[in-house]
C-alpha cells in the first residue's frame, strides 16, 4: 500500500460483521440533536431536484430529504449499510426517488454539478486529506451543500487544552488526531475548513452548533436522564443558536456557491430507457478517469480505463474490482 492509498484510507464499516445501525443504540440524545438542526436546515434548501447524501450509512438522516427532494443518492462505501438502506426505503428506490451508489468519496462517480444540493453528517472525522476531499465532494455540487464539521476547538476542547498546557494544538490549523492507528478521527479548526471551502468558491454560514451536551445521558442513571431529558433537550435548542462556532464539537455549515453550477448530462442511455436508472445514468461518469460508462441493466464499463462495475442488487457498486 503506497502513502497516497494510506492517506486515502477509508474506514471499513464492514469489517467483523459490523452493523452501523448498533452505534446509535444508547444515544437518543446525539440522534435528536442531529434531528432537529437538519428538520430546519435541510428546508431551507428549498426543493433540490437532485441532492447526495455522502457518507449516508444506512440512510438514517434520509427521512430529513426525501419528501423535500424529487430525486436522492445515498453514497456509502459499506456493503452493509447500503444493503440495510436498501431494506428500509425499497419503495423509494422502486419508484426512482432514491438511487444507492457504493463509492469512494475521494473519486467520485459523478459528472460535475451533478446534484444540486448535498449533506455531509458524520463524515469529516474519517478525513485524513480533507482539503483533497471537500475537493471532490464540492466538484458535484452546484448550489448548496449543508456539512457537519467536528471540531477541535469546542468548549470542553479548550477546557482539555488549558488543562494540559496544550493550547497551541487548538490554536493550529492542523486537525487534533483521536482514536487509534487503525481508526484515527480528525477534529478541525472551523476557520480551516471555511477558508478551504471559500477557495472552493463556497460562501458559507454558521448555522448550528451540535451535541453540545454529548454523553450527558450514557453517564447518568436511566431515572435521572428520563427525568432531566426535557430540561436538557430544551438547552440543546438554545445551545445550537448561542454555541455556533465554539461550544458543541459539532459545528454545521450551509454553503451557498457563487456563482451557481448546472450540470451538463451525459447522453440519454437507451439501453435503460425502461429502467429508473435512465435518468439517474445521465449524471454518472467512471471516477477514475472521467470518461463516459457504457450501461446495461446490470453494469457500467468504462472504454478507457476498462473498468467494469457491477449492480448489486439495490446499489452500483462504482468501486474498481480487487
Amino acid at each position: 500500500m503506497t502513502v497516497a492509498d494510506r492517506e486515502r484510507r477509508i474506514v471499513d464499516y464492514d469489517a467483523d460483521g459490523y452493523d452501523y445501525r448498533g452505534f446509535w443504540q444508547g444515544r437518543d440524545y446525539e440522534h435528536w440533536a442531529e434531528a432537529h438542526v437538519l428538520r430546519r436546515l435541510v428546508a431551507t434548501l428549498g426543493r433540490p431536484q437532485w441532492l447526495v447524501d455522502f457518507g449516508g450509512g444506512f440512510g438514517r438522516n434520509a427521512v430529513h430529504y426525501l419528501d423535500r427532494v424529487d430525486h436522492a443518492v445515498i453514497v456509502d462505501y459499506s456493503v452493509t449499510n447500503l444493503e440495510r438502506a436498501s431494506e428500509l426505503y425499497r419503495t423509494e428506490i422502486e419508484d426512482g426517488r432514491l438511487f444507492l451508489v457504493r463509492a469512494d468519496i475521494n473519486r467520485l462517480p459523478f459528472i460535475d454539478a451533478a446534484f444540486d444540493s448535498a449533506i455531509v453528517v458524520r463524515v469529516l472525522h474519517h478525513l485524513p486529506t480533507v482539503s483533497q476531499t471537500l475537493a471532490e465532494m464540492s466538484r458535484v455540487i452546484g448550489r448548496q451543500w449543508i456539512i457537519d464539521v467536528p471540531i477541535k476547538h469546542h468548549l470542553l476542547g479548550r477546557a482539555r487544552a488549558a488543562m494540559h498546557r496544550e493550547w497551541s494544538d487548538v490554536a493550529s490549523a492542523e486537525p487534533h488526531i483521536t482514536g487509534d492507528s487503525r481508526y484515527p478521527f480528525y477534529n478541525f479548526q472551523l476557520r480551516a475548513i471555511r477558508e478551504r471551502l471559500g477557495a472552493l468558491s463556497w460562501d458559507t454560514d454558521l448555522a448550528a452548533s451540535v451535541n453540545n451536551f454529548r454523553r450527558w445521558d450514557r453517564s447518568l442513571p436511566r431515572p435521572a436522564v428520563a427525568t432531566l431529558r426535557p430540561l436538557v433537550y430544551s438547552l440543546e435548542r438554545v445551545a445550537q443558536t448561542v454555541g455556533r462556532g465554539w461550544w458543541g464539537p459539532s459545528q454545521f455549515l450551509v454553503a451557498h456557491r457563487r456563482p451557481a453550477l448546472v450540470a451538463h448530462l451525459q447522453p440519454a442511455v437507451v439501453a435503460l430507457e425502461s429502467s429508473v436508472d435512465g435518468v439517474f445514468a445521465r449524471r454518472m461518469r467512471c471516477p477514475h478517469d472521467g470518461a463516459m460508462l457504457r450501461w446495461t441493466p446490470s453494469d457500467a464499463g468504462c472504454a478507457d480505463c476498462g473498468t467494469t462495475y457491477l449492480k448489486r442488487g439495490a446499489f452500483w457498486d462504482m468501486t474498481r474490482p480487487s
